[in-house]
């Protein structure tokens, strides 16, 4: 999506452009005048970009990183003036409020300023498109991998994108926990499709000590955004009899809520709950209301 708002003070003309996508977020600053500095404040800093003084030479940013941020811009006299910022896997910590200001003068030399802001909100991605984003990765895998990325390339990319949608444990038992950063609405078979993309699956628990470290790992990560984490097992055409979604096996081990699992049809699917110290739950696989915010947890052999 897109938002730009424009304001104009004689012939100093100044705009944000938001530009938003799943995996990452633009905002450009552009104007157009005779500049003395041009300003685009975050949260809580200003980034600026000046007019060096008795010189011919103009204010130029590249590549700079500020609070995981690229930053880029120009300052010339031909029309082409910018700063902008882009992130890579934004969260919610870049949501708020943001100002670009420019200072300039006019044909005679009057001074000119003008300052416009735009907002910049979150929202629970839709899990339909989701869904999509991790189906086009595993088909854009498969091309690089056959084409002019190679297997180490394409690793290397996959690495990355791993660690900026994940909360990664320790190694236990030859196995690692991927935690996931961003919270949705319950929706498990997108999320074993997600685990799978990373050449794993939704957590299996077998046993007490793995529960144990599953547990200690998610209070590391605890937060007041979500309540549920989505793990591997369904009692889903066979209620009460739990099986793990990727192997089939039956699940053999287990810690419930008390009072848990309930007898109803429709809660088939196995989550952690926060707030009964990350015990077992059961819930619906499919959330259409968004009752509750989701993560979901996967493990993966360790490579």
């Amino acid at each position: 999506m897109s938002n730009q708002q424009r304001l104009r003070s004689d012939s100093l003309s100044v705009f944000i452009s938001i530009v938003h996508s799943t995996m990452e977020l633009t905002l450009r600053c552009p104007a157009w005048s005779r500049f003395l500095y041009l300003a685009l404040k975050t949260q809580q800093t200003w980034i600026f970009m000046r007019l060096l003084p008795s010189t011919h030479f103009f204010g130029n940013v590249s590549n700079m990183i500020h609070d995981n941020a690229t930053i880029a811009g120009v300052i010339n006299n031909i029309g082409g003036s910018f700063i902008s910022m882009e992130w890579k896997f934004p969260g919610n910590e870049v949501k708020g409020l943001y100002k670009c200001a420019a200072n300039g003068v006019d044909g005679t030399g009057h001074p000119l300023s003008v300052i416009t802001t735009s907002l910049v909100t979150s929202e629970i991605p839709d899990t339909i498109k989701l869904a999509q984003v991790v189906r086009n990765l595993m088909i854009n895998m498969d091309y690089a991998l056959e084409n002019s990325c190679t297997s180490g390339c394409w690793q290397g990319r996959l690495e990355r994108m791993k660690n900026a949608v994940f909360d990664i444990s320790t190694l236990y038992n030859g196995h690692r926990y991927l935690l996931s950063k961003m919270y949705n609405l319950a929706n498990v078979p997108v999320a074993q499709e997600s685990c799978e993309l990373y050449g794993g699956y939704l957590a299996e628990i077998d046993d007490e000590n793995e529960m144990l470290f599953v547990q200690k790992f998610m209070e590391l990560h605890r937060s007041d955004s979500y309540i549920f984490v989505v793990i591997g097992g369904t009692d889903e055409g066979h209620e009460h009899h739990w099986v793990f979604d990727r192997s089939g096996r039956n699940v053999t081990y287990t810690k419930w809520i008390s009072g848990h699992p309930l007898t109803n049809p429709t809660l088939n699917c196995l989550f952690l709950h926060r707030d009964y110290g990350w015990t077992m739950d059961d819930y619906l696989c499919l959330d259409i209301n968004r009752t509750y915010n989701f993560k979901y947890l996967c493990e993966l052999p360790d490579q």
